[in-house]
């Protein structure tokens, strides 16, 4: 007979990203691991705390392509060239926020602006707008970074953009997610369900075009943590299933990324007690995992699979794997897969008493 345990949320962060982001309303005994990055190619860094203080939480960036930025210049030969300086003082820019200096990124990014305005680039000053919201995001400035994707939104509308295009429905997707971690959830699904609709309408049109299919699982990986909020486990079971398979299909299985989605597919799953299928999406991260060297993850996936076996009665199993998971996570300096073994731990003796 299968025992439901009290929920327990930890998140935990792994290096890279793509999938997801955890509300820290949502319930579950497992963790759900999230990552740093956004998408596939950009660095994601870490944000401030959530407001209840229990997780540290990260918010993902995905950039407008650093090369159709560069595109809209012509670069002079002469190095010294305003242009040039200005290409410079944005790479600069976007240098310091990959290494988390974000005072120095925002400092540089205001003398980018005041640089491309006494050029009169308009394509320069959407550019640095769109990264400056993408900072403000990251940090958790969600109104700043709401009104500047609004501003940039507003300036490609003027340039003949319409709204279906690529870049305007990155930010629909950003400004939906903006809304469901500030807990506006009804406008998130509303943001959510349109872009993932106008995406599909471009994939028919488009074909497997991997820009377009990589922003559709981004944005169905979001959708997916709202559903799981939402307590839509089916929906949210279906959709990590259609960003798993994007994602898998543009980079392949061996990545921290691929592994994140297959853990919190297990996580939808034991949340609809299909424990058979949530068993084997973690052995398959698990397996994964052993291929990628320093995955810290490897230990939460450990932890997790210990709960689901506990879930189930299997006491012998579950002190196994969160005994391992616990020396683990001490191995590789992971509070968050110590927490979780901790908590596993704690339940198996709860549980024998």
């Amino acid at each position: 007979m299968f025992r439901k345990l009290p929920f327990k949320l930890v998140n935990t962060l792994s290096k890279r990203s793509f999938v997801s982001i955890n509300h820290p309303r949502q319930s579950s005994i497992f963790i759900q691991t999230k990552p740093n990055h956004h998408s596939y190619r950009h660095e994601e860094n870490r944000g401030n705390e959530s407001n209840d203080g229990n997780n540290t939480r990260r918010y993902p960036v995905k950039f407008i392509a650093a090369s159709s930025f560069l595109s809209w210049f012509s670069k002079k030969d002469d190095e010294d060239s305003p242009e040039n300086q200005l290409i410079t003082t944005i790479k600069m820019s976007i240098l310091n926020i990959q290494r988390e200096d974000y005072r120095k990124a925002e400092q540089m990014l205001h003398i980018a602006l005041k640089m491309a305005q006494d050029l009169q680039s308009k394509d320069g000053i959407t550019y640095i707008y769109d990264i400056m919201a993408n900072l403000a995001m990251e940090v958790g400035e969600f109104a700043k970074a709401e009104k500047l994707f609004v501003n940039v939104m507003q300036r490609l509308f003027a340039d003949g953009f319409v709204e279906d295009h690529i870049k305007m429905l990155h930010i629909s997707s950003k400004i939906a997610h903006i809304a469901q971690l500030q807990g506006h959830l009804d406008k998130a699904i509303q943001g959510f369900e349109w872009t993932i609709a106008k995406l599909e309408d471009n994939l028919k049109k488009a074909g497997d075009d991997k820009e377009i299919m990589e922003l559709w699982g981004i944005t169905k990986n979001w959708y997916a943590q709202l559903l799981m909020e939402l307590k839509r486990f089916t929906e949210a079971r279906d959709c990590f299933k259609q960003a798993y398979d994007a994602y898998t299909q543009i980079h392949g299985t061996l990545t921290e990324e691929g592994l994140t989605i297959l853990n919190n597919l297990s996580v939808a799953c034991s949340n609809l007690e299909d424990y058979a299928s949530a068993e084997k999406y973690l052995l398959e991260a698990i397996r994964l995992a052993s291929k990628i060297p320093d995955l810290s993850e490897e230990g939460v996936y450990r932890a997790n699979l210990g709960l689901l076996y506990l879930q189930q009665g299997m006491l012998n199993q579950a002190k196994e794997l969160c005994a391992f998971a616990w020396k683990y996570g001490k191995q590789h300096s992971h509070e968050e897969t110590v927490i979780q073994a901790n908590y596993c731990l704690e339940q198996i003796k709860a549980m024998q008493k």
